[in-house]
């Protein structure tokens, strides 16, 4: 497998522009891949994967799989009677989990890399979060915010791939993450209890309480249900890039975005409160 580079400019650190960025986002200087989309013809600099290198089959993962699925048209709760918010949270659920477990495979081949024979165990699903295994975290976490590292042999190559598809999971997911927050709002009991029993005729009603969630999902930690691969991403990691917090290694979203989670427009929810207090609008 062909891996392509941009060439870098001269490094301040090192006098040579010999070095890999660690450092979100990856587009800047690649890498590009040939079997995933166009190279841009300054992209000069080819490398070769070793010939047992994982990474082959990890990428066809994301390319394949689940970057397709990520940027799939994300269902609007305003437009689905109540009988479907479970399912919307489920498939939301689904999406996110698969991003998780891909991250867990980076976070995997990262520590290995690093490493070498002195690897740590990965941590069982349960446990990958920085609070319950530090030493885990400290690596990977190292490791995707290394910055300059300069080019010493194929292994440095890989590990900045690892980090590219680790962050590229991450952050694509990020819409369907903040659906998760949104819909764990809207389905919990506080919501039902307080709704006007037909408010799902009215388009007003409905649409103010998925407002009214998705704002309030961003001011309060969510907490799913224990011991799923979406109850076990929600502690705090490090910023990898412009929408960072909530996860596990890497289910991570901005606290500071505040921004509507399905980008709606924030206006919608002054509207929403008034249609709330008047149901018959």
């Amino acid at each position: 497998m062909q891996i392509y580079l941009k060439p870098r400019p001269i490094s301040r650190k090192y006098g040579h522009s010999n070095y890999l960025t660690f450092k979100y986002p990856f587009d800047n200087y690649g890498p590009f891949f040939a079997d995933y989309g166009t190279i841009p013809s300054d992209a000069t600099e080819v490398y070769t994967v070793r010939l047992y290198s994982p990474l082959p089959a990890s990428l066809s993962k994301l390319y394949n799989e689940l970057l397709p699925s990520f940027d799939a048209e994300v269902p609007d709760p305003n437009k689905l009677p109540r009988s479907k918010w479970g399912s919307l949270l489920q498939l939301a659920v689904a999406k996110v989990d698969s991003s998780f477990y891909f991250q867990l495979e980076c976070e995997d081949h990262i520590v290995r890399l690093v490493k070498g024979d002195r690897a740590l165990a990965p941590p069982p699903k349960s446990r990958r979060t920085a609070d319950l295994s530090p030493e885990w975290y400290k690596i990977v976490y190292s490791t995707l915010l290394r910055g300059e590292v300069e080019v010493g042999d194929d292994a440095d190559l890989e590990l900045f791939v690892w980090a590219y598809l680790y962050s590229e999971a991450n952050e694509r997911v990020h819409i369907w993450r903040g659906l998760r927050a949104e819909m764990i709002q809207l389905t919990r009991p506080f919501f039902a209890a307080h709704l006007p029993s037909a408010y799902t005729d009215n388009f007003g009603l409905l649409k103010a309480a998925s407002a009214i969630a998705s704002v309030f999902a961003t001011k309060t930690p969510i907490e799913p249900p224990p011991l799923t691969p979406s109850s076990m991403d929600e502690n705090k990691s490090p910023c990898l890039g412009p929408s960072s917090s909530s996860s596990h290694a890497g289910d991570v979203d901005n606290d500071n975005d505040n921004r509507p989670f399905r980008r709606r427009n924030r206006s919608v929810v002054l509207f929403c409160s008034h249609t709330l207090n008047n149901p018959t609008v």
